[in-house]
């Protein structure tokens, strides 16, 4: 990843992580509910500071959040108040841990065994030549039967910069081989921020459900 890029864009604030929701995602709430997520370990890549890992941490037993830029994981714990432990990389808050790292470097033994992963904008936060790299980090890091709640936007004409489009054949095309895709929904968003600001034909956010099969490595 372009470290010193996300670094910018956080320092910066503003338009530069307009990425950033206030709320917690719908599509979330409707394809990841409580009872889903009980007892579960969640992974979130390239986490910022998303509302999602308070929402996260509410109903599963452990949450850990991927973020490289310092300034976004302080910000979350800012905004999100409360018991907070630093150790060199690793921030926690009782059930939450966030790894201040490049998430290429991460192994199994840094995330635990993970049972879901939640990816709202890290797919679509990489350039093409790096989503294949991504998809083999994250496959390292999954054993048989975990589930990917993967959110992507679809747009045109495409931009050269975060977020990418990233289309339903492109996600089954990454991740077809190791997982069963389905795809949940690819809503038109006309009135989304993007749309006017680029002069966009059309914008669709869609959601896929990951599962990994049992019989690849």
């Amino acid at each position: 990843m372009d470290l010193e890029f996300w670094q910018e864009s956080w320092a910066r604030g503003g338009s530069a992580t307009s990425f950033h929701r206030p709320d917690v995602h719908p599509f979330l709430e409707t394809y990841l509910p409580p009872e889903t997520l009980h007892g579960r370990r969640v992974l979130v890549p390239l986490c910022g500071k998303t509302n999602d890992l308070r929402y996260l941490a509410r109903h599963a037993r452990d949450v850990v959040g991927v973020e490289a830029v310092e300034r976004a994981v302080e910000q979350f714990f800012i905004e999100h108040p409360g018991k907070v432990t630093r150790t060199g990389d690793v921030w926690r808050s009782d059930n939450l841990v966030i790894l201040q790292r490049d998430f290429f470097d991460l192994s199994r033994d840094d995330v635990g065994d993970v049972d879901v992963v939640y990816d709202r904008a890290a797919l679509v936060a990489l350039p093409p030549d790096m989503r294949a790299r991504y998809v083999d980090a994250l496959d390292a890091l999954l054993g048989p039967g975990a589930r990917q709640l993967v959110i992507t936007l679809e747009y045109a004409p495409e931009l050269g910069a975060a977020p990418f489009s990233v289309s339903p054949g492109e996600v089954v095309r990454r991740y077809g081989a190791r997982h069963e895709v389905m795809h949940l929904r690819g809503d038109e968003q006309p009135f989304h921020r993007m749309v006017a600001k680029y002069n966009l034909k059309f914008l669709r956010e869609h959601a896929f459900l990951l599962v990994r099969r049992p019989d690849v490595a």
